[in-house]
């Protein structure tokens, strides 16, 4: 389930106060939670109570003193309605039990200092929804500021639009009157503080009541909260922010927590930042280009409501900070005062903020061994970027690759300048590079450009050529593709085919010569039209290439096109082995035997053109499964190279096509799929 193996004691007996429609959102995750218990409930109707106690096999409690005197529950989900957050989260801190509460954290930000203050003063442990930080959308555009894929950050537009209540809401009343800042902009400024820090000031506010009068179910009722509002907030980054919070502005508008942030470098939108299920959608787009999707890079995980009591609940176990705290969400509610403030004085407010903890990206170290695991579990694709050694001693790097290689259709040469500018804004994070391929030096002008990744984001790969092998050569080849590529280090470096060739000279510039000229050089061949053979062993190149990781010019090493006979002839007199193999794999040709001789033995395989055979993404089998999964063929070939632990380098010339192959995460084959899928394999 969503919430195993996350390391949450088994003894964290947990209790509900409030059994309204959000207790039916947070009780399926707790009971099924392997490290959770749900133990008792209380509501003020007691027939909520009973009917939320029977469906979870808990016991209902005429009311809170009496849930906190006869359950064993350690922590208490507070879900009562806005006005008695407060209220319920101090009697539960006095009597000294762990609480999660929903948002807001209180209604002043005097009573939600107290709980912290209060929490803290008994050792127990203070936590607040909303989660949206941890959203798996939302974490993906916060890695594009952490690579600095924006620039400088300056400005930012957020909306949280959630409608007239009345059309949608069972119980709208209490949300009116909380208003559209503490029910909706709390969602957007999560975030905002995540990736900002702190709310500094309010620059300039403006608030309306555009409709005072409701009826719901035959029932009219008035409030006094506004509920449409404008303000501008500075963040401590020195980030001016644009928010619009409206119960207004019909929820059906094409911005509902809408979230754009502007850079120097580029821009990150966010469809939903209150989303913190599976599945967000993200875009990029470098100054002066169109932004581009950006599909989940690694498997994202599929959070809900109670993925925040988990994650306090481990943080509680280990001893470390959890990350939706009652500290930044008292920030909120200080927020939330300051621009109501601003709103009536018309002047600037500052804000109130104490030492409000800056969280750390999941996907960074952050707490992403207290959340649950990916969604398709079925994978053991890694998530890293630069080189280094999982567990296992086999190296880490991303789980898909994009291809840099310029051959297209048989002896054509393509540009493929915009093809990799768009894989990198769309969140491909390897590059499979060759000076072969003629095109390292443009790729190292793209790498360079503002909009790209910072090089700690990335895994380089690149491939010496066969006439290179000689030491000399070879040591020439890997400086000259360095520093085309503009890097000290190579994350791995390869031997392109085993067999080594006449030296012609350095392969500069491949991209700027004829055809001809390139091959002339790159193929060396006698009057018999066979290739002139270089004195020079398997043995000998690799001494060479082992020597490079000496000095510092290449983090690992690995080969490319070999055989099992030509890895057994180099594994028996390499001091470093190889890491890495790249062959050619696909559903007609799918090498299991190299696959499992590879995974014995700690080396990661790749595939190279693993969409190019002849037919392959015509074939009705392919066809069938994408269509049962809403994917391309395309995506189900790359899927299937996922799973089995290989990783892939598709290549396109066409934009939708690279995002497409980009956006393989979203789905897990069956048994079945991976049947047929192998049912395909032609010996022959």
């Amino acid at each position: 389930m969503f919430l195993s193996a996350l390391g949450v004691p088994s003894d964290v007996k947990v209790g509900i106060v409030g059994c309204g429609t959000i207790a039916d959102r947070y009780a399926p995750g707790i009971s099924r939670a392997d490290g959770l218990d749900l133990v008792g409930v209380t509501d003020l109707d007691r027939a909520r109570a009973d009917r939320l106690a029977d469906a979870r096999d808990a016991t209902a409690y005429a009311d809170l003193d009496s849930l906190l005197a006869r359950s064993d529950a350690s922590l208490v989900c507070n879900l009562t309605t806005h006005e008695a957050h407060a209220g319920v989260t101090r009697q539960c801190l006095d009597a000294e039990r762990h609480v999660y509460s929903e948002k807001p954290l209180a209604t002043s930000a005097a009573e939600a200092w107290d709980l912290v203050d209060r929490a803290d003063e008994r050792g127990v442990r203070l936590g607040c929804a909303p989660i949206s930080l941890m959203g798996d959308a939302q974490q993906r555009a916060w890695r594009y500021f952490q690579e600095g894929r924006l620039g400088t950050v300056r400005t930012a537009y957020a909306d949280c639009n959630i409608g007239r209540l009345t059309e949608w809401n069972a119980n709208p009343e209490p949300f009116l009157r909380a208003g559209p800042l503490h029910d909706g902009a709390v969602y957007p400024l999560t975030v905002l503080v995540g990736y900002f820090g702190p709310v500094e000031r309010v620059e300039a506010a403006h608030a309306d009541l555009l409709l005072d009068e409701h009826t719901h179910e035959g029932r009219s009722f008035e409030v006094e909260t506004p509920d449409h509002v404008v303000c501008v907030l500075r963040f401590a980054d020195g980030v001016s922010v644009r928010l619009t919070a409206s119960m207004y502005v019909p929820h059906r508008t094409r911005s509902f927590y809408d979230l754009e942030i502007h850079g120097d470098s580029g821009s990150i939108h966010l469809a939903d930042a209150a989303a913190f299920g599976a599945g967000g959608e993200v875009e990029f787009a470098r100054l002066g280009r169109e932004y581009r999707r950006v599909p989940p890079g690694a498997p994202p995980r599929k959070l809900e409501y109670a993925s925040g009591i988990a994650e306090m609940a481990a943080a509680v176990e280990v001893g470390r900070p959890h990350h939706a705290n009652g500290t930044r969400a008292a920030h909120l509610v200080s927020v939330i005062e300051a621009i109501e403030a601003c709103a009536e004085s018309d002047a600037p407010v500052a804000v109130e903020s104490r030492d409000v903890e800056r969280p750390t990206p999941l996907d960074a170290g952050g707490t992403a061994t207290a959340l649950p695991p990916p969604a398709t579990a079925t994978t053991r694709a890694e998530t890293g970027a630069n080189a280094g050694s999982k567990d296992d001693g086999t190296v880490s790097m991303p789980p898909i690759g994009f291809g840099c290689s310029r051959y297209r259709g048989g002896d054509t040469y393509v540009d493929l300048r915009e093809s990799i500018e768009v894989a990198l804004d769309c969140g491909y994070r390897l590059l499979d590079c060759a000076e072969l391929y003629g095109n390292e030096a443009r790729i190292g002008e793209i790498l360079a450009r503002p909009g790209s990744p910072d090089r700690d984001a990335l895994f380089l790969l690149s491939k010496v050529w066969n006439t290179n092998h000689a030491p000399a050569d070879l040591r020439a080849a890997c400086d000259r593709s360095r520093e085309a590529l503009g890097v000290e280090t190579l994350d791995c470096y390869m031997i392109h085919w085993p067999d080594a060739w006449a030296h012609q000279g350095p392969l500069d510039d491949l991209a700027d010569l004829s055809h001809e000229e390139a091959t002339a050089l790159t193929f060396p061949t006698d009057a018999d039209g066979d290739p002139v053979a270089a004195d020079v062993t398997l043995a000998e190149t690799w001494r060479t290439m082992e020597s490079l990781v000496a000095d510092g010019w290449v983090e690992t090493l690995g080969v490319s096109n070999f055989s099992i006979a030509d890895l057994d002839e180099l594994l028996e007199v390499a001091e470093i082995p190889p890491q890495v193999i790249q062959v050619g794999r696909d559903p007609y040709t799918p090498r299991e035997d190299l696959v499992e001789f590879c995974e014995e033995r700690g080396i990661r395989l790749m595939a190279h053109s693993p969409l190019s055979a002849d037919g392959l993404l015509d074939e009705p089998v392919l066809a069938e499964i994408a269509a049962d999964h809403g994917v391309t063929p395309a995506g189900v070939v790359l899927r299937w190279n996922v799973e089995r632990g290989v990783v892939p380098i598709p290549s396109s010339t066409d934009a939708e096509h690279v995002i497409e192959n980009a956006d393989v995460f979203g789905f897990s084959l069956t048994d079945e799929d991976r049947d047929r899928i192998d049912a395909l394999e032609r010996s022959e």
